[in-house]
């Protein structure tokens, strides 16, 4: 498995007008380790007081046309609500989405990396408490965020939403036929790709721990997934809890998720 480069380049800050009633963020480019010529965006907003900070970085997941990346957590005010609670919070653009560079490789290392990025400049400006990150991921953040904890053992704390586990499992069955065109267009489809964006394969590496949700009617991935992953993790001396909701399906609202993700997010990180 491919890892994040040492090598980081420079960082530049710039500032946009948010919504109403939520502090502004600060927008972050910095380029890409793989390749200087492309661009990471993210999105920072700081608690007060003086840093390092306890550190959540928020990944999306699949946008259509307008893309706003990881912009939409500052629109819905994740980044603000958790800065107020002390936290430093980050919500990275995945390559391809955003103002972030392609193409997107369906959460390999390209996008992995640069995620990884991210966190490492933070963490040389001083901005991340030692040891105290989490990851929280979406649908393909979900994927992006558990695959960078198989081998960044800084990685304190992981929330995976909605998220695939296993892709060759998942391609060969013909129910989610769609979606496989999509992680075979973006990868190639070959066995090696699918295997090294597949978190179960890599779960006894998990040090983080990991709390794993997905809705009982989610039509684009297998429930079963989340239920293996946490008990891979567990297996092999890890931490890891799954919850799966009946009545929902990809998406979990926000109000039914909230009160396990916030309280799972203060025991790990404080």
């Amino acid at each position: 498995m491919l890892r994040p480069p040492e090598i980081f380049l420079p960082l530049i800050l710039t500032f946009f007008a948010s919504a109403p009633n939520i502090l502004a963020a600060d927008t972050i480019f910095i380029r890409h380790p793989d390749d200087p010529g492309k661009r990471v965006e993210a999105f920072l907003q700081k608690p007060t007081g003086n840093g390092p900070w306890p550190t959540i970085v928020f990944l999306h997941g699949h946008q259509e046309w307008p893309s706003y990346g990881g912009k939409d957590f500052v629109t819905w005010g994740e980044l603000d609500r958790f800065a107020k609670k002390g936290y430093l919070a980050v919500a990275v653009s995945q390559p391809g989405y955003g103002h972030s560079s392609g193409p997107a490789d369906f959460c390999g290392p390209f996008t992995q990396h640069a995620v990884s990025v991210v966190i490492a400049k933070l963490r040389s400006d001083g901005l991340i408490a030692p040891n105290k990150i989490l990851i929280e991921g979406i649908s393909r953040g979900a994927i992006t965020g558990g695959m960078i904890a198989t081998y960044d053992p800084s990685i304190a704390g992981l929330v995976l939403i909605s998220g695939l586990y296993d892709l060759p499992q998942f391609s060969a069955n013909p129910n989610y036929a769609q979606i496989s065109k999509a992680v075979v267009a973006e990868t190639g489809g070959s066995t090696e790709a699918m295997h090294e964006r597949s978190i179960l394969f890599f779960a006894q590496d998990i040090k983080a721990s990991a709390l794993i949700l997905n809705g009982a009617k989610d039509d684009r991935t297998d429930p079963a997934q989340a239920q293996r992953l946490a008990g891979e993790i567990n297996a092999h001396g890890g931490k890891a809890r799954a919850i799966i909701y009946p009545n929902f399906g990809h998406h979990i609202p926000n109000e039914v998720r909230d009160k396990e993700v916030d309280a799972f997010i203060d025991t790990v990180l404080k």
